[in-house]
């Protein structure tokens, strides 16, 4: 009916009726009557075709809006500057020390109202529940790497979906990690030959904080979701609420239930971390929902479900992303632990040493970490361009500023093995120990910030089946020579702590050359 009334008039002279088809083969002479039900006929569709222009007007734009959701488009958005990624790392930071600062919490809070045995048993449990978190977080990771691609492609109903696939997919995993952690894993404790006393209290420990693990990997998706859309403060401020609520917990359980009160606090934490968290993605969804016609056409918002079961497809797309996350992961904790298991068989003055010098490299390590992160959550954006000079910029970007990051980082964690360190220890062998690997220790951070960097830019680009099988070549290849190469050596120590440095040096070599390739390809193309 909208097409007829605005067709132009038909070119026959002797009927204006005609432009309505009601008689086209009838003279102008004999058409008296039907001009008349023509003109009536034609009131009638004039007064409702206002309405009918409405309605047609709404159906388009609903089309037209959920179309421009689903269809991959060209996302206009501005190259973010060095102050945007120093920002958005400086949030990740934060993150990544939420772990280790949770468990130092324990430690103090178990050290100072808990018997020495307890404190003993939160040493091997804190460990293998953090081990296990960090394994898992290739949850995290595939999170925000297709979260962070669907927003630059413009899919945002495919952004929302990927979010509440991974909270459902974080649920289903920390539930399998529960009962890996209460059964098989806490059991070993006792095999690998810690006294009865110390494995009992590292077993319930671990049993209650394998209750929480659901929540961690929830917390882990959501954090995830907020980092792909370029926000650090809100995870940031999940960190501190979650510090704030473990301390509070364990000044009011720990006099009273010790080590097991320590459990409870921390769970209690991640349980107000993952409410604070789902509540302000619940908040994001209704801001970003589509509008759909409700009653009497006014618009209705539609965010959808939180959490959804994934399809097949998704879960196979999700997958894909985190199993060569999860390989290289394993990869790294591999060469990590092969360092400590050399340095224990070189002498108890050496391995008191490398402890505090392993726990000051995870610490300052979380800064090449961070801009790894800042890669997966910026440089999607420019790689969806068809020009590839501002994808290079950014990397060009994020390389310097990890680099000089990393001297600071190198900096300060030298000093305080030359410095300080009576903090750490009182025993002068140790203290001369760690004097001496000052130097290694500075080199490693300096160029594990770059190839953390180097790492997410690979991740950004789809290169994690690649990643995964480096790791784990490098892996092998270096296990034995640290191994062996540490009982031959005359400080094996030292050697342990200079190989480290190879190690790091092999992967910026490595995962230079494989960026340079694809910006390469990338510019011929």
């Amino acid at each position: 009916g909208l097409w007829v009334l605005r067709r132009k008039p038909a070119a026959a002279p002797e009927c204006r009726c005609a432009i309505y088809g009601i008689c086209h083969a009838l003279p102008a002479s004999s058409c008296t009557a039907v001009q008349e039900k023509a003109v009536a006929r034609r009131s009638q569709e004039e007064a409702i075709l206002p309405a009918c222009e409405e309605a047609l007007y709404l159906t388009s734009e609903l089309a037209a809006s959920r179309d421009a959701a689903d269809r991959p488009a060209k996302a206009v958005t501005a190259e973010p500057t060095v102050w945007d990624l120093l920002r958005f790392a400086s949030g990740v930071f934060g993150i990544y020390l939420a772990t280790p600062a949770l468990s130092l919490v324990d430690s103090a809070f178990v050290g100072r109202y808990g018997s020495t045995v307890q404190l003993a048993g939160l040493g091997p449990g804190t460990a293998l529940c953090d081990s296990f978190s960090y394994a898992l977080s290739c949850i995290g990771v595939a999170t925000t790497n297709l979260y962070a691609t669907r927003l630059a492609r413009g899919q945002r109903t495919a952004a929302r979906r990927v979010a509440s696939d991974a909270l459902a997919i974080g649920l289903t995993c920390g539930a399998v990690l529960g009962v890996v952690l209460a059964g098989p894993v806490a059991s070993l404790l006792g095999v690998l030959g810690v006294e009865p006393s110390v494995a009992a209290a590292g077993v319930s420990y671990m049993r209650i904080r394998a209750a929480g693990s659901p929540l961690v990997l929830l917390t882990t998706a959501a954090q995830a979701t907020c980092l792909g859309d370029r926000d650090s403060t809100t995870p940031m401020l999940v960190v501190l609420i979650s510090a704030v609520a473990n301390v509070l917990g364990d000044a009011l359980l720990v006099p009273k239930y010790g080590i097991a009160g320590a459990a409870w606090a921390t769970i209690a934490a991640q349980a107000l971390s993952a409410a604070f968290l789902l509540v302000v993605l619940r908040r994001r969804q209704h801001r970003q929902a589509i509008p759909a016609s409700g009653i009497l056409g006014v618009p209705a918002q539609q965010p959808g479900p939180m959490v959804t079961v994934p399809s097949r497809r998704a879960t196979k797309r999700f997958f894909s992303v985190a199993l060569p996350v999860l390989t290289a992961l394993l990869g790294k904790i591999l060469f990590m632990n092969a360092l400590s298991l050399a340095v224990a068989r070189v002498s108890t003055v050496a391995l008191a040493a490398h402890q505090v010098l392993l726990q000051q490299f995870y610490v300052f390590c979380k800064v090449g970490d961070s801009f790894g992160s800042a890669a997966q959550a910026y440089l999607p954006a420019e790689l969806v361009k068809r020009d590839p000079k501002p994808a290079s910029r950014l990397i060009k970007k994020l390389v310097g500023i990890s680099a000089f990051w990393g001297g600071v980082d190198a900096l300060l964690a030298a000093l305080l093995p030359l410095l300080a360190t009576s903090i750490f220890t009182h025993d002068p062998l140790v203290q001369l120990a760690l004097k001496s690997a000052a130097l290694p220790l500075a080199l490693g951070l300096l160029l594990h910030c770059t190839t953390l960097t180097l790492e997410g830019i690979l991740l950004a680009c789809g290169r994690g089946p690649w990643l995964a099988k480096v790791y784990w070549v490098n892996s092998l290849l270096s296990v034995p020579i640290i191994i062996f190469g540490s009982q031959a050596s005359s400080n094996g120590f030292l050697f342990v702590w200079y190989f480290m440095v190879i190690w790091q040096v092999c992967r910026m070599v490595t995962f230079s050359i494989r960026v340079g390739l694809d910006r390469f390809r990338a510019d011929r193309k």
